[in-house]
């Protein structure tokens, strides 16, 4: 697939590289599969993959994958059965019709819809920390994972389970880190305001490594998708826009974050926020927008929000 990216000038260019920690996409995957990378895993214990994760995932790569397989290995978890149920007869999906079992639910949603679905509930299971900030994480991931599969849908853009995926796992790596290190908290705060220097770059000054970093690896550990991994590791790092060997959904998947991080913001500021200064002005084109259109999905999302998690 051709890029849309249209070209960006000198200036801008120039600013996007000083602010960058400048990892390209080959040295983002290398990164990932670098034997260096297992001490940084000992160090920032990384929530291993749950065996329903797994067998799920092994279940669906198959050629005809059995649903009543899949209905009995999340029936295995009782209280996964339960959160899955709950969540499935939410106002999150607006069923017509209840779900009254896993067999259903999954006649109900699909099978990708019900993966994510399971690898969210599993991951809140495994997450430590304050409950109060880890509140925060969910009802913010639910927000960009709501954003995104609306862009992802109506835009046609990126296929909807991979928008949905990276806006649930995109930034799980700040949790990890906000349990690993009990300065974090300022370190995030520092990130939020400085316009100079890119998000990631912050972090690994003062720890050595990047919630996006740790995210990519995990979402690796956890078997998603590569182009998910990718985009994760390089959603702070806007040398994407510049980099010809970044995959066109990648590229898409970080700029549709930014609209979405920008309407979350709007929506809620709970915290300073500089992205969309440092972003804001590549997202047009990469997705074959005007600014105008733009601004309307942003607007469009702080509405949806304003009517609840859908």
């Amino acid at each position: 697939m051709q890029s849309l990216r249209m070209p960006l000038n000198n200036s801008k260019i120039q600013m996007v590289k000083a602010m960058s920690i400048a990892i390209t996409a080959h040295g983002a995957e290398a990164q990932l599969i670098s034997a260096a990378l297992s001490g940084l895993i000992k160090d920032i214990p990384i929530p291993p993959r749950p065996i329903v994760v797994q067998q799920m995932q092994e279940e669906m790569a198959k050629h005809d994958p059995d649903m009543r397989r899949i209905a009995q290995i999340i029936g295995q978890d009782v209280g996964l059965t339960l959160a899955v149920l709950k969540t499935v007869n939410s106002p999150l999906y607006g069923l017509s019709r209840r779900a009254e079992s896993v067999d259903q639910a999954v006649g109900l949603i699909g099978l990708k819809q019900l993966a994510i679905l399971v690898a969210a509930l599993a991951l809140r299971s495994l997450l430590k920390g304050d409950a109060s900030s880890l509140e925060r994480f969910y009802e913010t991931s639910a927000r960009r994972a709501q954003a995104m599969t609306r862009m992802a849908k109506l835009t046609g853009l990126v296929d909807v389970a991979l928008a949905q995926t990276f806006g649930l796992f995109c930034d799980v790596g700040i949790p990890l880190l906000m349990h690993r290190f009990p300065t974090y908290v300022k370190t995030l705060e520092m990130a939020n305001e400085d316009t100079e220097r890119s998000f990631t770059a912050i972090e690994q000054s003062m720890h050595h490594t990047d919630h996006a970093l740790i995210g990519a690896l995990m979402a690796k550990t956890w078997g998603l998708s590569g182009s998910v991994t990718l985009a994760i590791r390089l959603h702070h790092d806007y040398e994407v826009f510049l980099d010809p060997k970044v995959p066109v959904e990648v590229a898409r998947m970080i700029s549709m974050n930014i609209i979405a991080e920008e309407a979350i913001q709007r929506y809620n500021p709970i915290h300073s926020n500089v992205e969309w200064a440092k972003g804001g002005d590549y997202v047009g084109s990469t997705l074959s927008m005007d600014a105008g259109e733009v601004e309307e999905w942003i607007t469009q999302l702080v509405d949806v929000f304003d009517h609840g998690i859908e």
